[in-house]
């Protein structure tokens, strides 16, 4: 069979765009909101238009939080509380990397019993809960809370990295969570930054809110990612 280079242009077109949909389509049902897609955007364009045009000045960004049953019942004062974490988390952030925080909406949350799992409130709530045109949306849940800080303290928090969600299971890991939004990575047991004092070593992490050398370019690299 003799193919027309139309034909065939056409064939391949018609692939590309079949394995494009795929893509995106399991991309959405893993992870919510085509969480890779958004990587690669953010990739291109910071390789692309942003290394040609770098760009400067502060950047501002609208957060949604949400606070579950459980912390609203540890936190009687959560209307109060809450806000005033953010703003200690805005000024560290604003006074390091010109990045602020603006609350656009404050709300309770009634967490389903069977999302006890943090990967799976991270994946529903990427899913099923609305931003409301805020940029970065914060799930504050006290599940946990009342055991203290367990040996397992870094499973208190999860992050969509380079995504636009963070699940916080004790205040103290706002920062840190917040950080892996602009490409932050954790140094566990083994790894080069283990021994560092850092937020994100699992070494200190519970005892400094220090952001290390290597965090902070990464931090800085990513400052004008694109967020939607």
């Amino acid at each position: 069979m003799i193919f027309s280079f139309k034909r065939v242009r056409t064939i391949i077109l018609a692939m590309v765009l079949i394995f494009a949909a795929s893509f995106a389509g399991t991309d959405y049902y893993l992870r919510g909101h085509l969480y890779y897609t958004k990587r690669a955007v953010n990739f291109i364009i910071r390789n692309t238009w942003q290394s040609v045009f770098p760009p400067s000045g502060p950047v501002h960004l609208y957060v949604r939080i949400e606070a579950d049953q459980d912390y609203r019942r540890i936190h009687p004062d959560w209307k109060t509380h809450i806000p005033a974490l953010m703003d200690s988390v805005d000024e560290r952030f604003a006074e390091e990397f010109d990045i602020h925080f603006i609350i656009l909406g404050l709300s309770g949350w009634d967490r389903p019993e069977e999302l006890r799992d943090y990967s799976a409130m991270l994946i529903y709530a990427e899913k099923k809960i609305d931003r409301q045109s805020a940029q970065i949306l914060v799930l504050m849940t006290g599940k946990d809370e009342e055991s203290g800080r367990a040996a397992h303290w870094v499973d208190v928090g999860i992050a969509h990295y380079m995504g636009n969600c963070v699940i916080v299971g004790d205040d103290f890991q706002l920062l840190h969570e917040l950080g892996h939004l602009f490409g932050t990575i954790d140094y566990p047991a083994g790894s080069p930054g283990f021994d560092s004092e850092s937020i994100y070593s699992y070494k200190y992490a519970d005892r400094t809110d220090k952001i290390d050398p290597a965090n902070r370019g990464r931090i800085w690299r990513n400052k004008y990612r694109v967020m939607w």
